[in-house]
């Protein structure tokens, strides 16, 4: 069984058939993060997607086997396909463009290569590729590759093992959170030709990737996330970290200071997210029209506001669960102050379907 995957439409298939074999119609996707564990769990109806249950569960005394046990027992039903994720500084995404050849010819000529790309010895990572674009110019296609250090999937394995459970997938956090729009149809991409960043916004980390034609052409780390704001807030204001939190999100009369006290973080992530639009221009020759902010991070208050303000394009929030239809015996209005903290459990659970 493949480990460490990322997959994007048709590619699913070859997979699906290692792995899976005949798979129940129910998916779970698991984001284990380091402040909390998210899971959504869904099944395909129809042509459309439903959500039977989500699941947000604070890290318990850092118990991470109690805490991914308490967030699974609220299953509805039993788990029988599991999609889960890693991502930190022992995985990366990495985009090449090569010789044109059939998938199969790239996975076996990159299993060879893999270690000019990254800057892991070969014995150490699992790797796997994608074609992104068959004609990317000439006799060129454009590639994404991933590699994820094998001491940090095994770690995820042992974890998941220790609980009874084996995983039908171990993706890459950034590219989970972008199979939301191979999958689901989103207002904010209706244009085919836009260029589309977007930025999930964790605890530690907050991932970037550069969307074009709901595939991602562009991904990168940005070392900035929710713990940062918090403790900015929680010392410029003289107040504990819950309390932090809570004005983060909802800063009421104390928007202004609240914004001041994350004012050079933010400048940073500016500075991060312009030397990202301008490589990416530059390397591809497309312009960034737009980005959505997701992720727990996100909701800082005036964020959106001062985003667009200083990368003078349009910016706003991304509601991965906008195109789901929900389970009759959920709320709205509680999904509503979860779903930016849901894209990635929902892009790993969505990896179970293939609608190609």
């Amino acid at each position: 069984m493949r480990i460490m995957n990322f997959l994007l439409n048709s590619y699913f298939k070859t997979i699906k058939k290692l792995i899976s074999g005949k798979s129940d119609n129910i998916s779970v996707g698991l984001d284990i993060g380091t402040g909390d564990c998210k899971l959504v769990e869904i099944r395909q109806s129809g042509d459309h997607f439903e959500l039977l249950n989500w699941v947000i569960e604070p890290l318990i005394d850092g118990d991470l086997v109690a805490t991914v046990r308490k967030t699974l027992d609220q299953l509805k039903t039993p788990c029988k396909s599991l999609y889960t994720s890693i991502s930190g500084k022992g995985a990366l995404i990495r985009y090449m463009d090569m010789p044109q050849m059939s998938l199969t010819d790239l996975k076996s000529s990159f299993v060879i290569e893999a270690d000019k790309y990254f800057p892991f010895a070969q014995d150490q990572i699992y790797t796997d590729c994608f074609i992104v674009n068959e004609k990317a110019s000439g006799n060129q296609m454009r590639v994404m590759a991933a590699a994820a250090k094998k001491e940090l999937v095994d770690e995820r394995m042992t974890l998941l093992t220790e609980l009874g459970l084996q995983p039908n997938l171990i993706g890459v956090n950034s590219i989970a959170a972008a199979n939301i729009f191979s999958e689901l149809d989103f207002t904010c991409m209706k244009d085919k030709d836009s260029v589309v960043a977007i930025l999930d916004m964790g605890e530690i980390t907050s991932n970037l990737t550069i969307i074009i034609d709901k595939k991602p052409w562009f991904t990168r780390d940005i070392f900035i996330g929710g713990r940062e704001l918090t403790k900015r807030i929680s010392n410029a204001l003289g107040v504990d970290v819950q309390e932090a939190e809570k004005l983060k999100r909802q800063p009421g009369d104390k928007q202004e200071e609240v914004i001041s006290a994350c004012e050079s973080a933010v400048i940073n992530t500016v500075k991060e997210l312009k030397l990202s639009f301008d490589y990416f221009t530059t390397e591809g020759s497309h312009e960034v029209s737009k980005l959505l902010l997701t992720g727990g991070a996100s909701l800082l208050g005036g964020l959106t506001e001062t985003l667009e303000k200083h990368l003078e394009i349009e910016v706003a929030l991304l509601d991965p669960m906008e195109p789901m239809e929900l389970s009759a015996n959920l709320s709205a209005d509680e999904l509503e102050k979860d779903s930016l903290k849901l894209g990635v459990a929902l892009g790993l659970a969505l990896y179970h379907y293939d609608r190609n």
